[in-house]
């Protein structure tokens, strides 16, 4: 059974007890499989406020890559995954004439997630997405267990996640906060749409994860 068959199975559950449920899954298998450095975002919620039905983060990662048109959220996500998969080359080279392709290729490597699994407005509520992952922990926990992923960048989830599984961090050499639990590594991350300049995200998304060898 392929990982996204297994998160298919685990849904089910929930999906019968949420009348609003987004997916989250690995986007391209065979490719995220192939990973040097698996890599799970786990984001907060989507924008999605007026939400009316099911969807998944995978299909529409999949539509924009099929396109080749992104929401800046997936640019930035596209961008830190492909310079890790190219060993961080400059940030112009990846926004260069083969830009869209590149962002393409990022993504097509990544697994996603949220804590919340609802829509939300564009500002997260703090409170809202911390009783959803307490209320839900066994639903968020048991998609990393089958992901299994090397490391889940948290855009803005760290403070959340470390509380409800209780682990020790420390800091590496960038700056950032990490810390072990249930098999995976933590990363304590801006949001993708942190209000700063992409190439600087992009600075310092590589100095993070080569401070965490990788």
């Amino acid at each position: 059974m392929s990982i996204n068959q297994e998160l298919d199975v685990l849904y089910q559950r929930w999906l019968r007890q949420n009348e609003q449920f987004v997916k989250g899954g690995v986007v391209d298998e065979n490719m995220y499989e192939s990973c040097e450095v698996k890599v799970l975002m786990l984001l907060k919620e989507v924008n999605d406020p007026e939400q009316t039905e099911n969807w998944s983060l995978v299909a529409l990662i999949q539509d924009q890559i099929q396109k080749l048109r992104f929401y800046p959220i997936w640019e930035r996500v596209g961008e830190w995954s492909f310079g890790l998969l190219q060993g961080f080359p400059h940030y112009q080279k990846i926004i260069g004439s083969y830009r869209e392709y590149n962002i393409s290729e990022g993504l097509l490597n990544i697994a996603t997630t949220n804590l919340k699994k609802s829509g939300g407005a564009g500002e997260s509520d703090f409170e809202i997405i911390r009783k959803h992952a307490m209320d839900n922990k066994e639903l968020w926990t048991n998609e990393i267990e089958i992901i299994r992923p090397d490391i889940v960048v948290c855009g803005g989830t760290f403070p959340i996640v470390q509380e409800m599984l209780g682990f020790e961090y420390k800091q590496c050499a960038s700056g950032a906060n990490f810390g072990q639990a249930i098999g995976t590594k933590f990363l304590d991350f801006y949001h993708p749409m942190y209000r700063i300049s992409p190439k600087v995200l992009y600075a310092y998304f590589k100095e993070t994860m080569i401070a965490l060898g990788y």
